[in-house]
């Protein structure tokens, strides 16, 4: 098994004997002397000329690559100054160019924004088939087909490139979060994608070069020379992150994390050891690991600052919910990002994200599950109110600036509002008299003990100046079977099972982080109290809100606890699910087409669909100016 091949018989490629091949070659071909170049003049120069090819296609390759990145910028600032020409359009000043300009674009995006199967839109599927299309390209361009060993050097020097593509994009502090509008839990199944299609490629590339050397009967000897040992195990390496993130990620994280980061330690440096020429693929690797460890040097640094002086004040919330008040305040901090937040306390190892709804102070509020979220609320529970040691690592996130629109519906499912709660105190807080915003808030939570998680900001919604611009419907989807407990917690909060996490995870601040965030499978809820682990929520919800669960409740429990809980937030609550696609429909229909309107949604798949493909309906040249934002992590 080989992770990349070499080029040349002059710089220890595939010619010459197998004692020749010490430079990370395969020795494609037996010869009797020092080298092909040597023993067949005619090989040799087989040998130059495909070295050549492969040199111009690669530099090809990672022309392509950032041609790509560049589109993606490019649609960014496409829609950037698609807003302006809107803006110019509703105020006289546009060109004769204007109105068809933004026709366009929106008939673009009324397409791209919907749910596709298996992606997160139609143009995240749309950019995956051209990078397959780029790779397939590349693979399969002047090779000659009937030799073995030509296309499994090509396949080795194609995931060769795509190694630093997995890297750059599993980058937290990502460039693209400056020159589009994504930052990187929105470029992670980006990351998986390349992820996987590298390793399809290294066992071709293996595999390939595992029969050519048995056809020639020196399987053997060249297993037996030091490069191809370190290749080997560079390949179960991978194979390990790639079963890591496919399987163990669904049901323990943290073991996940460990397993990922260090069969991709464990990996580059055997892939570094298997092509030890700089100017033949060491390269790469130092380009690949300089990226990485930037990127880790960055955050940690950024850990080691906040750590100095600070601390989180923890408080336990109804059904197993904890708030998280931290002293400092990060610079850039506004509510709707999140941060990575490390408690040595509960883990000494660990920073985990969870969304900002309080910039001043930070404030944090963490539905939890199993693991570390499940041991932080048992420490609230034991010890509310307590001060412990923290720090922090962030901000982290884009979307669209709130002021820009005119309406704004923010939707949100159980530890969700989390992030639409952030937004909708933001704007009340920003607003003026003289330039008018229409808020639509929509929460549905599973419970009515949750609704007291956010009862500082369902009481800002009610009591704001601004507060009449405020629309807020609340929906609880179960009832519950008893009364909360009157110190604003039940029993069941410090159970450990039936748990659930406001955010993913993350480990080590000193480690990398490539690609934490993915949903959790869907099981029947005996199943998921049991099975799931620490998974992203704040961008995935609770995935129970979607399940119906049946209860023998009394008519007075039930009507105690919405008695308890409408009085506190002084809102009108709503039995059952909402009708989603309803009230988007209405928000945006019901608005002047010389107006925006931001659609703003945090939760499951579920919900994300109806929020997707609800929004895109609405995309239309002749109606308002719609904007669609899913704060939502994997896929």
């Amino acid at each position: 098994m080989a992770v990349t091949p070499g080029n040349s018989s002059s710089s220890g490629d595939h010619g010459g004997s197998t004692g020749n091949a010490t430079s990370g070659s395969h020795g494609e071909t037996p010869s009797t002397g020092g080298g092909v170049g040597h023993a067949n003049p005619a090989l040799a120069a087989m040998f130059a000329q495909r070295a050549i090819v492969t040199d111009r296609l690669m530099k090809s390759y990672a022309a392509a690559l950032c041609g790509l990145i560049a589109i993606f910028v490019l649609f960014h600032w496409a829609r950037w100054l698609s807003v302006r020409t809107e803006r110019s359009l509703n105020t006289g000043k546009s060109s004769i160019l204007g109105r068809p300009f933004v026709t366009v674009t929106r008939l673009i995006r009324n397409v791209l924004v919907r749910k596709v199967p298996g992606f997160k839109s139609a143009g995240h599927a749309l950019l995956v088939l051209v990078y397959f299309a780029i790779n397939l390209a590349i693979m399969l361009t002047n090779v000659d087909l009937s030799v073995m060993g030509n296309v499994a050097a090509r396949f080795g020097w194609v995931l060769f490139g795509n190694l630093a593509f997995v890297i750059f994009l599993s980058l937290k502090n990502t460039p693209l979060a400056f020159l589009t509008a994504y930052s990187y839990e929105r470029l992670n199944c980006l990351h998986q994608i390349a992820g996987y299609t590298m390793f399809v490629q290294l066992v071709l590339h293996a595999s390939l070069y595992t029969s050519f050397f048995k056809s020639q009967g020196r399987l053997l000897s060249m297993f037996a020379e030091k490069e191809q040992i370190a290749a080997i195990v560079a390949g179960f390496a991978f194979l390990s992150a790639i079963l890591s993130a496919t399987f163990l990620r669904r049901w323990w994280y943290e073991l996940f994390y460990v397993v990922h980061i260090g069969s991709w330690i464990t990996a580059i440096v055997c892939v570094g050891l298997h092509q030890p020429e700089f100017a033949k693929g060491l390269v790469v690797t130092v380009f690949a690991v300089s990226l990485w460890g930037s990127d880790r040097i960055l955050r940690a640094s950024r850990v080691l600052y906040y750590s100095v002086n600070n601390e989180a004040t923890l408080h336990p919330l109804p059904n197993g919910g904890t708030k998280i008040v931290m002293k400092k305040v990060p610079g850039r901090a506004e509510p709707g990002k999140h941060c990575f937040v490390w408690i040595p306390a509960i883990r000494k190892f660990e920073t985990h994200p969870f969304t900002i709804h309080k910039s001043s102070p930070v404030e944090f509020t963490v539905k939890a599950h199993n693991g570390f979220t499940r041991d932080l609320h048992n420490y609230a529970v034991a010890n509310p109110g307590a001060a412990v040691k923290a720090s922090i690592d962030g901000p982290y996130g884009t979307f669209p600036d709130p002021m820009e629109f005119d309406k704004i519906v923010l939707i949100a499912g159980g530890g969700g509002a989390t992030f639409t709660f952030g937004l909708a105190v933001n704007v009340l807080e920003r607003m003026k008299d003289e330039v008018p915003k229409n808020i639509v808030f929509i929460w549905s939570v599973r419970e009515h003990e949750n609704l007291s998680w956010f009862k500082e900001q369902l009481e800002t919604l009610k009591t704001h100046a601004h507060s009449p611009k405020v629309n807020v419907s609340l929906y609880v989807t179960r009832s519950p079977a008893s009364p909360p407990h009157p110190h604003g917690h039940d029993a069941r909060a410090a159970r450990p099972t039936s748990i659930q996490s406001s955010e993913g995870e993350e480990s080590p601040p000193l480690s990398p982080t490539a690609g934490v965030e993915k949903s959790a499978p869907q099981l029947p809820l005996p199943q998921r109290q049991q099975a799931l682990t620490e998974i992203d929520l704040e961008k995935e919800m609770e995935q129970v809100v979607e399940t119906r669960v049946e209860h023998p409740v009394s008519d007075k429990d039930g009507a105690a606890a919405t008695t308890t809980i409408s009085q506190a937030s002084e809102h009108p609550i709503k039995a059952g699910r909402p009708d989603v696609g309803f009230l988007i429909r209405d928000a945006v229909t019901t608005t002047p087409s010389n107006q925006r309107v931001l659609v703003a949604a945090c939760g499951p798949d579920g919900l994300m669909r109806v929020v997707r493909d609800t929004t895109a309906k609405l995309i239309r040249g002749d109606g308002p100016g719609v904007e669609l934002h899913c704060e939502q992590f994997g896929w």
